[in-house]
């Protein structure tokens, strides 16, 4: 049984109890006051001893996303709708019960595009030169051939009419 199996995390008023077991196997518990979603699920991640690639490569979300959600920062996100559903996707890959941060993002409207990160802090780079094709193109020689071909098959077929024709088989 692998460690996101032998995982659970289980809620007591405020402190959260994790039991895992390592890659290693060993067995272990953590026990922590808790905190918001993302920090739960970085927490989680860390006391199973899974990096984000790992988390990554299981989930198929991109590492960035995952560590946006375990910062709680949902503006990486197009739409709170894929927020939602990468947050579901991660929490029930760790086991960790996100379904209050997932209701509270359930009502927001889209937010402006000044508030998208991902808008603001990065550049769109420049296409280097040689990245885009010219425009010539060569002339091409199938529409010549299609165009003889239907020449000859009418020519062939005038003659063998005519030939015909003349001896008198038509």
């Amino acid at each position: 049984m692998s460690a996101p199996e032998k995982a659970q995390s289980r809620v007591k008023s405020s402190w959260i109890s994790i039991h895992f077991e390592d890659r290693e196997g060993r067995a272990g518990t953590s026990n922590f006051m808790a905190d918001s979603t993302g920090t739960r699920l970085k927490k989680v991640r860390l006391a199973r001893g899974l990096s984000l690639n790992d988390v990554a490569e299981a989930t198929r979300i991109r590492p960035e996303k995952l560590a946006a959600l375990e910062a709680d920062d949902f503006t990486q996100f197009p739409s709170h709708a894929y927020g939602r559903g990468f947050l579901n996707i991660y929490g029930k890959h760790l086991g960790v019960d996100v379904s209050d941060q997932a209701a509270a993002l359930e009502g927001h409207s889209a937010l402006h595009h000044k508030q998208y990160q991902y808008l603001q802090n990065s550049p769109v780079p420049p296409l280097p030169e040689d990245s885009i094709a010219p425009r010539e193109r060569t002339p091409s020689i199938v529409p010549l051939m299609v165009f003889g071909g239907i020449l000859l098959l009418a020519g062939v077929g005038l003659w063998l009419l005519l030939t015909a024709k003349r001896l008198g088989i038509g």
